[in-house]
């Protein structure tokens, strides 16, 4: 027959036992205060004004392991929740992950083959004239595996590069249009983009820990077609990201009845009009930019840069054409 002291004791045994083997059996990967799991971890972290926004910008990542003579070893598989990449089936050893966020149908990104250099493998904008690149996010992370007879779990944190650009551009006429209809019978177009990015880092910039990649060509095109909304056009291009000596030139036209294009302003170079503003695309973590053209009755173009405080003229008295 057993005591109630024995009971006791059993009974805190038995306690003492189940929560120890729940805390075993409860490890989560994607729980920052679990420190019992022995898996090793990359979380994914993307940092804009102070906020960890990764989930609601990111929607899908693609990871490609490189070792230490930074040759091609194979793409790892994201797992459900993107912003843990899983790392514990790797060997002890350095290697660098090359990691490519939001890649879709406007980018081309081909599997490099197992064997080939880090050096040759790029990304592309499908197309030289097309609509719209993808929103993309990048990172490049060297980083070492400890010998796998350490208990402990490691964890890496990565920070992802914005690496696009978004212009969002209106139109007006300081006279009517030259065609009042709501049918997209204009066009926008934004041309000498970047064209793709060689992905090995050897050439890019930093800023802060997000690594920025070097795109070698920019004669991308990148066209909207529009119609008229309150006499007004509004359009938004993505791209990859301008830098301090490539910006684009925009261009507006109008279909005519034989189906071409007619320009109905001057070529309008942004370059100009950003050293004026003493804007520095290449020294900025985020490229959104928000300007307004206006066509004038004598067929010249004022650029103004819509701010959060107002709108910012180009230069006093400053035009193209």
């Amino acid at each position: 027959m057993k005591t109630k002291q024995g009971g006791k004791l059993h009974c805190i045994l038995f306690t003492i036992i189940t929560c120890f083997s729940f805390i075993l059996s409860s490890c989560d990967l994607e729980d920052e205060r679990d420190l019992c799991c022995e898996k090793r971890t990359m979380e994914y972290r993307y940092i804009s004004d102070n906020k960890d926004l990764f989930t609601q910008k990111i929607t899908s990542l693609k990871h490609f392991l490189f070792n230490e003579q930074e040759i091609y070893l194979c793409e790892l598989p994201s797992g459900e929740n993107p912003k843990y990449q899983d790392l514990s089936e790797l060997e002890a050893g350095n290697y660098t992950m090359i990691t490519i966020g939001n890649a879709s149908t406007a980018t081309k990104l081909d599997t490099p083959h197992r064997g080939s250099p880090m050096k040759d493998f790029l990304l592309a904008v499908k197309g030289i004239e097309t609509v719209q690149a993808d929103p993309l996010y990048y990172a490049i992370r060297p980083f070492t595996i400890s010998n796998k007879e350490h208990r402990k779990g490691q964890k890496l944190v990565t920070q992802l590069a914005n690496v696009h650009c978004r212009l969002k551009v209106t139109v007006k006429w300081k006279n009517l249009p030259p065609v009042l209809t709501a049918d997209p019978c204009y066009k926008m177009e934004l041309s000498q983009c970047a064209n793709g990015y060689e992905l090995d880092g050897k050439e890019g910039y930093s800023i802060g820990e997000k690594y920025f990649p070097y795109s070698a060509t920019w004669n991308c095109v990148h066209s909207i077609r529009l119609g008229l909304k309150s006499l007004e056009l509004k359009g938004e291009f993505v791209t990859l990201r301008y830098a301090n000596g490539h910006l684009p030139v925009l261009r507006l036209s109008c279909a005519q009845q034989d189906g071409e294009y007619k320009e109905i302003a001057p070529a309008m170079n942004l370059n100009k009009a950003f050293d004026a503003w003493g804007y520095r695309p290449s020294s900025v973590e985020r490229q959104e930019y928000k300007i307004i053209v206006t066509i004038y009755m004598d067929g010249h173009v004022g650029i103004t840069l819509e701010t959060d405080m107002g709108i910012l003229d180009w230069v006093d008295g400053g035009a193209f054409g």
